[in-house]
């Protein structure tokens, strides 16, 4: 993914200018640098440290690693941070997966967040990535962890992580004839047992991935921590990982932590039905097999990072695309059924939101681009693209 589009996922609708907020884990690539906003850098260690442990790592110019303003170790962000600072956001790429206690992590987050602050995170879906083969963290995990008060990674979350460690191809991940049963680990056993031998012999700080996450896992699993009464946050924005790619984003927006257990859960429990919004339907039949995609405009214009990816196998058959959208008032809609010319048909739109179903008019169709004909027949559309298309599109009026 292009580095600009992952940095406006992660920092979707902050103020960066005005704001004042902290990035955890900046290493040599931040993704909000000092020019942009009045950020400081955390880390688990110093700068000099961080040097000296990445001097072996060919991948990385040590000169080029981020001067840190906080150290978070032992001690918590509040500590860390002198307890002076009320940030309005916090910004942790590839972090929160390395996160050996996530309650406290994310305690810790909002402790030093102002109400209605925003903790923005890319967070990888096992699905696509060498965690493959391992299971997802559930609540009796995260508990475990959090009642043990960890703050370097277990025996547990090493072996698991090196033991079950795979080189996965994401391309082949992605293919619709994808044998993940052929799927090993790429170390052998041993090879883990010596990584935990080491933790313990030298009191060595092992990084591994101590939390495994699909997108859907993650969002029960905060849905979780948020019914026991264990987490100052709610939803503010997501975005599903993309076809070959391997991350989600999420935005968590802090809530007044005076607010009772059940309070807050009920903020958390409505932003997680807002983020799973609606579910926009179309029977669609095309003459090849193709990837449906619905752009959503939310007042900035149709672009990548508002869209939706479906795989249409089968040609010639009628098939239920089911798109997840956002809930959000007058919003636009544009179907691009595949990126080549070709010709369709749409028979039926319908919109469901909690079981509340409405179905959309074909009269709401108009072309918008690469259409050479479209023919409404009444309880059926035809749609021929333009010769040589590559974006043959629609607009679905709501």
């Amino acid at each position: 993914m292009p580095f600009t589009l992952h940095r406006n996922r992660l920092t979707h609708n902050l103020d960066l200018a005005t704001s004042t907020g902290i990035e955890i884990g900046p290493l040599v690539n931040p993704i909000v640098t000092r020019d942009l906003s009045n950020v400081k850098y955390v880390d688990r260690a110093s700068t000099e440290e961080l040097r000296e442990w990445y001097s072996r790592d060919p991948k990385i110019n040590v000169d080029d690693i981020m001067t840190i303003d906080y150290i978070w170790g032992d001690q918590s962000l509040a500590q860390a941070t002198d307890g002076t600072e009320q940030f309005d956001y916090c910004v942790a790429s590839h972090v929160i997966e390395h996160i050996p206690d996530l309650i406290t992590w994310l305690g810790e987050i909002s402790s030093i967040l102002k109400v209605g602050g925003v903790a923005c995170f890319a967070v990888p879906d096992k699905r696509f990535t060498f965690d493959y083969l391992r299971p997802v963290t559930n609540t009796a995990d995260v508990l475990d962890n959090y009642f043990q008060k960890l703050r370097k990674p277990s025996f547990r979350h090493i072996y698991d992580h090196f033991s079950n460690f795979t080189e996965l191809d994401i391309v082949e991940a992605w293919s619709d004839d994808f044998d993940g049963s052929k799927v090993k680990p790429s170390n052998p056993p041993q090879h883990a047992y010596n990584a935990c031998l080491d933790a313990l012999e030298h009191d060595k700080y092992i990084d591994s991935h101590c939390s495994v996450f699909t997108q859907e896992s993650f969002f029960e699993l905060l849905n979780s921590i948020s019914e026991l009464g264990l987490l100052d946050f709610k939803i503010r924005k997501n975005f599903s990982v993309e076809r070959h790619m391997f991350e989600f984003f999420v935005q968590l927006e802090k809530i007044d932590s005076s607010l009772s257990s059940a309070e807050k859960h009920a903020l958390f429990s409505d932003s997680l039905d807002n983020m799973r919004g609606a579910i926009l339907e179309i029977d669609f039949r095309c003459a090849q097999a193709c990837n449906p995609k619905i752009y959503y405009d939310t007042g900035n214009g149709y672009n990548e990072s508002q869209s939706l990816l479906i795989n249409y196998k089968n040609p010639n058959n009628t098939e239920t695309l089911k798109f997840a959208l956002p809930l959000i008032d007058g919003l636009r809609l544009r179907f691009d059924p595949a990126d080549f010319a070709t010709d369709f048909e749409v028979s039926k739109i319908k919109y469901n939101f909690r079981d509340s179903i409405r179905e959309i008019s074909l009269d709401s169709v108009s072309p918008l681009h690469d259409i050479a004909k479209l023919k409404n027949l009444g309880n059926t559309i035809n749609i021929k693209a333009k010769r040589g298309a590559t974006d043959p599109s629609l607009e679905i009026k709501i």
